[in-house]
C-alpha cells in the first residue's frame, strides 16, 4: 500500500502519541510541516535566476486564392489574398484575352478592417490570365516579411452573358440619344443586371434605366442633354451571374459626345419639314406622309429620336403585313434612309412622290422627300437627333425603339428594375441610341 508524503507523517504522528513520550510531539509536528512544504511546491517559484522560455515567433507569410498554377478558374470567383501580418501591397494584373477581344488591366480590391485580407472587388474576365503580387509589412508579431507570387488563368463558362449597344465609343450623337444596351440572353434577374450598369455625364444631368424587355434596357436623360455633353457608359458584368446558366465574361466601357441640337418639325398636315440646328432654322422641305385609310399607312407622330441611317434600304411591304399581290405591295431599293422607328418609317427619297409632296399625303407611313432633299438630310443626320412628326393623326408605338421621349417621365422611371438611389448612375445623364440591326439593308420597312 502506497501513501502520500503527508499522509505517511500524519499515521506516524499519531503512532508517535503513544509510542513516544509527549515531550517529543512538538519536534515530530515541525518535522512534518518541514517536509509538506517541501514537497509541496508545485506553484512556488523556481531558483532565483532561472529564465522563462518564449514560444518562437513564425515566419511572415501570405497565402493566395486561387493558388499559383490554378486553370479554369470559374469568373464568379473571388481572389482573397491573406497575410499573418498586415498586408503592404496587393496588385493583381489581368492580360488580354483574343478570345475575348479585351486589353490588359488591373483588378480592384478592398482589405479588411486589420489590413490582413484583401478581397477582389470585380469580377473575372473569361480565358485570361491573372497575375498577383503581394507582401507584408513588419509587424511585432512575426519575423521578417514575406512577398507572394501567384499566376492563375480562368476558363470560359459554356453560357457567355455579353452585351452590345449604340452608340459605340467615339461617336457624336444627338441630343435625343437613348442608350440602348442589347444582351446576348434574357436575363430572370433585372435589378442584379442592372446594378452592374452606370452611365456618368459631364456635366451631370438626370437620367434613368428603363426595360424594354429581359434583353434590352434603354437609358436617357429627363431632358434633351445640352450639345457639348460628354457620356461615359460601363456594363461591369464579369462574373455576373444573370440567370439560365448565363455568366458575365468581361466588362464593357465607352464614352461619345453630343453634338449640335439638331431637331426637325414634320407637320403631316402641312406637308412640310423645317429643320433647326441649335435653334435656327437651316432647312425647309416640302414631304409627303402617310396617306392612311388604315391605322398602319399613317405615319407615326411624336417625337422621334434618330436609331440609324443607310445609303439604301430594300423596303418590302410583305414583312409589314401587305402582301405580294394586294394594290398597295411594294419591293423598293430605296435611297437616303434615316430610321426613326424600330416599326420601319424613315425619312427618304421618294422620286415618285416629288407630284405630291408639299401638296398631299401618299406614302405607306414614310416621310417621303426629293431625292436631292433626302440625300441633303441624310448627310445631315446623326444618330439620337430629333424628328418630331405631328398632325397625322396616329399615337407612338412606344413598343417601338425611336418613340422613347414618347414615354412619359414617370413610365420611363417606373421601367427601372432598381430605384433610383440604388441605381449606379454615377453622375448623371445618358444618351439614347438604337442597336445596329436598324441600319443598313435590312428588309421588311414600309416605304413609297
Amino acid at each position: 500500500m502506497v501513501f502520500s508524503a503527508s499522509e505517511h507523517f500524519r499515521r506516524l504522528a499519531m503512532r508517535s502519541r503513544s509510542a513516544f513520550p509527549r515531550a517529543l510531539v512538538p519536534m515530530v509536528t515541525a518535522l512534518l510541516a518541514v517536509v509538506l512544504a517541501a514537497c509541496g511546491g508545485g506553484g512556488a517559484a523556481g531558483p532565483a535566476g532561472s529564465a522563462s522560455t518564449s514560444p518562437a515567433k513564425p515566419a511572415a507569410a501570405v497565402r493566395v486564392s486561387p493558388a499559383d498554377g490554378m486553370s479554369s478558374v470559374a469568373v464568379t470567383d473571388k481572389v482573397v489574398v491573406t497575410g499573418n501580418a498586415p498586408l503592404a501591397d496587393v496588385q493583381v494584373s489581368r492580360g488580354a484575352s483574343t478570345s475575348q477581344k479585351t486589353e490588359a488591366g488591373a483588378l480592384l480590391g478592398t482589405y479588411s478592417a486589420d489590413h490582413r485580407t484583401w478581397t477582389s472587388a470585380g469580377g473575372l474576365f473569361a480565358d485570361t490570365q491573372y497575375q498577383v503580387t503581394a507582401s507584408t509589412a513588419p509587424d511585432t508579431g512575426v519575423v521578417g516579411t514575406a512577398t507572394s507570387h501567384v499566376t492563375f488563368s480562368t476558363g470560359t463558362p459554356a453560357k457567355q452573358y455579353k452585351v452590345s449597344w449604340e452608340p459605340v465609343d467615339g461617336d457624336v450623337a444627338g441630343i435625343g440619344t437613348p442608350v440602348v444596351l442589347t444582351f446576348s440572353a434574357p436575363t430572370t434577374d433585372r435589378a442584379a443586371v442592372q446594378s452592374r450598369l452606370s452611365v456618368t455625364t459631364t456635366p451631370a444631368i438626370e437620367g434613368s434605366w428603363s426595360w424594354l424587355n429581359n434583353r434590352v434596357i434603354r437609358w436617357r436623360p429627363k431632358d434633351y442633354y445640352p450639345p457639348g455633353t460628354k457620356v461615359h457608359v460601363e456594363a461591369n458584368l464579369a462574373g455576373l451571374d444573370a440567370g439560365n446558366g448565363q455568366l458575365g465574361v468581361k466588362d464593357r466601357a465607352m464614352t461619345f459626345t453630343i453634338g449640335a441640337a439638331q431637331v426637325s418639325q414634320v407637320d403631316i398636315a402641312a406637308h412640310t419639314m423645317k429643320v433647326y440646328k441649335n435653334g435656327e432654322l437651316v432647312k425647309t422641305m416640302p414631304i409627303s406622309g402617310g396617306r392612311g385609310g388604315q391605322q398602319d399607312l399613317l405615319t407615326m407622330d411624336g417625337p422621334h429620336n434618330v436609331i440609324g441611317k443607310a445609303p439604301s434600304v430594300i423596303m418590302d411591304s410583305a414583312t409589314v403585313g401587305i402582301p405580294k399581290g394586294s394594290p398597295d405591295y411594294y419591293y423598293e431599293t430605296v435611297l437616303w434612309d434615316v430610321q426613326i422607328t424600330s416599326g420601319g418609317q424613315y425619312v427618304h427619297a421618294a422620286p415618285w412622290s416629288v407630284a405630291d409632296q408639299g401638296a398631299d399625303n401618299v406614302s405607306h407611313g414614310c416621310v417621303n422627300a426629293s431625292t436631292a432633299d433626302a440625300e441633303w438630310f441624310y448627310d445631315f443626320s446623326q444618330v439620337g437627333d430629333i424628328v418630331n412628326v405631328f398632325n397625322s393623326g396616329r399615337p407612338p408605338d412606344t413598343s417601338q425603339l425611336g418613340n422613347d421621349w414618347s414615354i412619359p417621365w414617370s413610365t420611363w422611371v417606373a421601367g427601372s428594375a432598381l430605384p433610383a438611389s440604388a441605381s449606379p448612375t454615377g453622375t448623371g445623364a445618358g444618351s439614347v441610341a438604337a442597336p445596329a440591326s436598324a441600319a443598313a439593308t435590312a428588309s421588311g420597312h414600309p416605304g413609297a
